[in-house]
C-alpha cells in the first residue's frame, strides 16, 4: 500500500509540472536602453555587449547615438539583438511621420512609441483631445507602413477629466486601430492608477509594458518632473502587486515587456528584478 501511494505521488506530481511552469512568468522581456544611458554614451558596443550578458534580446530604444538607423540595426544584429520598439518624440513625429516611419523599418521595429505631450506636465482636456486626433493622425500611415503607434503616460494624463481622467479622454479618442498604449506600471502607480484594473478595462490596448518598480510612499504629485530617478526601484521592492499585474498583462494583450531602470546605478537593480521575474510564480 505504500508503494501505490508513493507512486500517485510521483505521477500526480509528473502531471502537475507542465502547470507549474505555466505559471511562471514567461513573457517576451527585453530592456528599454534608456535604463543604461549613461553607458551607452560613453560605450555604445560595449553597452550592448552587456545588454546581451544580462539575458536580454529585445530592445525598445529612443535614439541611435550619432549612427543611422540602418547601422545602428547592424550594430544590434552584431551583438545578438533586435529593436522591437521605436521611441519618437512628438516633434519628430510632427516633422515627418515618414522619416519616422523608414526608421523604424529600417531597425524592424514592430512598434512606434511617443513619451510626452507637449506642456504635458500640467495636461489639459483641450491639449488631451488635440493629442488622441494627433495620435490618430500619426497612427494611420504607420499602421499601413505595418507598425503599432502607442503612447506613453507618464501621470498628468491620470488628473480628473470630464471623462474620468484625462487618460480615459485620451482611450476614448484614440482608435484602436490606429493608436494605442504602451504602460509603465511605475506611472500608472504614481498617477494613482491600478494597472491591473486598466489592463482589464482595455483589453488589448497595451501591447508593450515598462516593468519598473516605484519606492514606497512615492508623493503622487501626477507631475514626473517633480520625481528624483532614485524612485526607481527594483520589481518586488516596491508598491507594485506584480502577481496581480503580470496576470492580468498575460490576459488582456500585453506583448512585449521591457526592464526600464531610471535609477543612476541601474545595473544591479536590473539583475535583482530580472531573478524577481525569474522566481515569480503568477
Amino acid at each position: 500500500m505504500a508503494v501505490m501511494t508513493t507512486r500517485r505521488e510521483l505521477l500526480w506530481r509528473a502531471a502537475a509540472l507542465p502547470a507549474l511552469a505555466q505559471q511562471r512568468f514567461t513573457g517576451a522581456l527585453g530592456l528599454q536602453m534608456y535604463s543604461l544611458r549613461r553607458q551607452a554614451a560613453k560605450d555604445l558596443p560595449g553597452t550592448l555587449a552587456l545588454v546581451r550578458k544580462l539575458g536580454f534580446e529585445e530592445l525598445e530604444v529612443g535614439g541611435f547615438y550619432g549612427k543611422t538607423a540602418a547601422e545602428f540595426q547592424r550594430l544590434l544584429a552584431g551583438h545578438g539583438l533586435k529593436a522591437v520598439s521605436l521611441g519618437a518624440e512628438w516633434n519628430a513625429l510632427s516633422k515627418s511621420i515618414q522619416n519616422v516611419s523608414d526608421d523604424a523599418s529600417a531597425l524592424g521595429a514592430g512598434y512606434v512609441m511617443c513619451s510626452a505631450i507637449p506642456g504635458a506636465r500640467r495636461l489639459t482636456f483641450d491639449a488631451a483631445v488635440r493629442a488622441a486626433d494627433q495620435f490618430n493622425r500619426w497612427g494611420e500611415p504607420l499602421a499601413r507602413a505595418g507598425l503599432r503607434f502607442c503612447y506613453h503616460p507618464h501621470g498628468p494624463e491620470f488628473v480628473a477629466g470630464p471623462d474620468g481622467t484625462l487618460f480615459d479622454t485620451l482611450a476614448q479618442r484614440m482608435d484602436p486601430k490606429a493608436a494605442n498604449f504602451e504602460m509603465d506600471v511605475f506611472w500608472f502607480v504614481f498617477g494613482n492608477q491600478d494597472p491591473a484594473r486598466a489592463l482589464e478595462l482595455h483589453p488589448g490596448r497595451f501591447p508593450l509594458m515598462h516593468v519598473k518598480d516605484i519606492r514606497p510612499g512615492e508623493p503622487r504629485t501626477f507631475d514626473p518632473g517633480t520625481v528624483e530617478e532614485e524612485a526607481s526601484v527594483p520589481a518586488g521592492k516596491g508598491e507594485v502587486d506584480w502577481r496581480r499585474v503580470l496576470k492580468a498583462a498575460r490576459a488582456h494583450g500585453v506583448r512585449h515587456y521591457f526592464i526600464e531602470e531610471e535609477h543612476p546605478n541601474a545595473v544591479p537593480q536590473i539583475k535583482e528584478t530580472l531573478e524577481y521575474l525569474k522566481n515569480l510564480r503568477l
